[in-house]
């Protein structure tokens, strides 16, 4: 069910994960919430209270189809691998979803003087910087310096689309099965076939999602074989 929606936004032109397209919303309401609320406390303006208010009930909207579409992505980019950054992400989500409702319930209670609002409300504000971090560490966090410009459009393939699970030409799935000096990289059209139908050596389907030719096309299976090959191997 997963691959057939990914696939049917890769033949839209979309081959990218969901998740970073919703993940602006909440951050961005749950970081105006705190300042807005932090000014109330130092201007002594109650309106600002209620624009904070306003904004953690925006963002407690925004957190549920953000945490769906991120579930969707793990599993269908990351195969459900309980990856060190994925175990923090989740495990922060779940406080930010406490720490939304707490905040939304003590104001509803006429708590909104209270400092333990402003408590939650930084709270609230840590964790989504928490989740910046590793969601960015996870993205980016094995990629490399720049290429030379010979081979600029393979390291753009590959940090667009292999750079969180092949960090280096690793495999941070399945660390046996790295993929620099595998099979798989001995020549462009081996990489290909890879990267159409992935499976592991012994022939049995493997956790990496088949990339279709709307996502990554062939002349640009060829940037990135030599990518690989002559940079990453070397």
């Amino acid at each position: 069910m997963l691959d057939a929606i990914y696939n049917l936004l890769g033949q839209i032109g979309y081959p990218h994960p969901i998740h970073p397209t919703e993940v602006h919303m909440p951050i961005g309401l749950i970081v105006a919430a705190w300042i807005f609320r932090a000014a109330a406390s130092v201007f002594r303006r109650p309106a600002l209270n209620q624009a904070a208010h306003y904004c953690t009930m925006l963002a407690g909207l925004f957190l549920v189809p953000t945490i769906l579409f991120g579930l969707m992505d793990w599993q269908h980019f990351y195969a459900g691998a309980w990856l060190h950054a994925i175990k923090i992400k989740a495990g922060l989500a779940v406080v930010l979803l406490i720490l939304v409702g707490v905040s939304l319930i003590l104001v509803q209670r006429k708590k909104s003087g209270s400092a333990i609002i402003l408590t939650s409300y930084t709270a609230s504000f840590l964790a989504v910087v928490g989740l910046g971090y590793y969601g960015g560490d996870l993205v980016y966090g094995g990629a490399r310096p720049k290429a030379p410009e010979a081979y600029a459009a393979g390291m753009e393939v590959f940090n667009n689309n292999c750079v969180s699970c092949h960090a280096n030409g690793g495999n941070i799935i399945v660390p046996s099965l790295p993929l620099l000096n595998s099979a798989y990289t001995k020549s462009p059209a081996a990489l290909l076939a890879f990267i159409r139908h992935p499976t592991r050596p012994n022939g049995a389907p493997g956790p990496m999602h088949a990339f279709t030719p709307a996502q990554v096309s062939d002349p640009q299976s060829v940037d990135l074989y030599n990518y690989i090959a002559r940079v990453l191997e070397h």
